[in-house]
């Protein structure tokens, strides 16, 4: 077999390692590539490709570098360096890149993406500017859309965050977007439109028991106690081990005078997470439908007691 043909399988297999997950079939076949072309960039750069898939930034970085000065303006190389820097927490480093790469190919949505992404961590206050441009050349919605609502959420930007996770259900609705989409909107008071969201998760998915927790975190915030005590014993039902489903439960029967109850789900709370006793405590001893105990371990174990009794 000539030389570059076998070069080409071996690639290939290498590539197809990399996409069923076996890092170390492609890394060994790597390794003997490199030992027979070592200056190749295609080389190094798949040699930056097994670095990063297997959790080794660094390393990742050093090679498509190395690539890059034999192809300064190779994309998928750039798109390599880039991810690496990200993953090394090099934003501006990346952000170079990934702007680099989008200007050689200006209607790939990876490197458009990647940018804006890059951009708002570098500087938050360009986030509207970045947020609008990408609009404007990317009206259509993609599920890439959901990493820039990632982006702007970690800058503080919850209005624009709710905006890109609308658009990434739009093309790609799933439990975990909803959710997120929810949670964006419930930070920003529109509790009914997160509800709203959390209801389509669990119309997706109705054993969530995090989207059963989250409604019950917006009916609590929206007065609705009744409602959100029957979102909290729905996400119990599914996790019994969710500690703050059974305090949040407590605190709303607490509110409606069902104080019995409420001390149960106290007590049961405790018991899993000790350190939930402290808001427990608050809850109770603060509220005019509360009670006032003087001695909180007295209060500790009475609760507890109560808790393993309604188990």
């Amino acid at each position: 077999m000539l030389a570059n043909e076998d070069r080409a399988l071996r690639f290939a297999e290498a590539l197809r390692a990399l996409a069923d997950g076996d890092g170390a079939k492609a890394a060994d076949i790597a390794q003997a590539l490199l030992q027979r072309w070592p200056e190749d960039a295609s080389v190094h750069q798949l040699m930056a490709a097994v670095a990063l898939r297997g959790g080794r930034p660094a390393e990742a970085e050093r090679w498509a570098l190395s690539s890059l000065d034999s192809r300064p303006d190779h994309f998928a190389t750039l798109m390599l360096a880039a991810h690496a820097a990200r993953a090394r927490g090099d934003w501006p480093g990346a952000l170079a890149r990934l702007r680099r790469a989008a200007e050689l190919e200006p209607t790939r949505p990876e490197a458009a993406f990647g940018a804006a992404i890059a951009s708002i961590a570098v500087d938050p206050g360009q986030a509207q500017r970045v947020f609008d441009d990408l609009l404007r050349r990317f009206p259509d919605p993609v599920a890439t859309w959901a990493e820039v609502g990632d982006a702007l959420e970690r800058s503080g930007q919850r209005e624009l965050a709710a905006r890109a996770f609308a658009m990434a259900l739009r093309a790609q609705p799933t439990v975990k977007l909803l959710l997120r989409f929810g949670s964006a909107l419930h930070a920003l008071g529109r509790r009914g439109e997160a509800a709203g969201a959390y209801r389509k998760a669990l119309e997706l998915d109705p054993a969530s028991a995090e989207a059963w927790f989250k409604l019950g975190l917006a009916f609590q915030d929206g007065r609705r106690p009744d409602r959100a005590a029957e979102a909290y014993r729905s996400a119990l039902a599914l996790r019994p081990d969710l500690a703050e489903a059974e305090t949040n439960l407590g605190v709303v029967l607490q509110e409606q005078g069902e104080l019995a109850a409420a001390k149960q789900a106290y007590g049961r709370a405790i018991a899993l997470m000790p350190s939930a006793f402290g808001r427990v405590a608050q809850a109770l001893t603060t509220s005019p439908k509360g009670e006032l105990w003087m001695d909180l371990g007295a209060l500790r174990a009475h609760l507890s007691e109560l808790g393993r009794l309604s188990r």
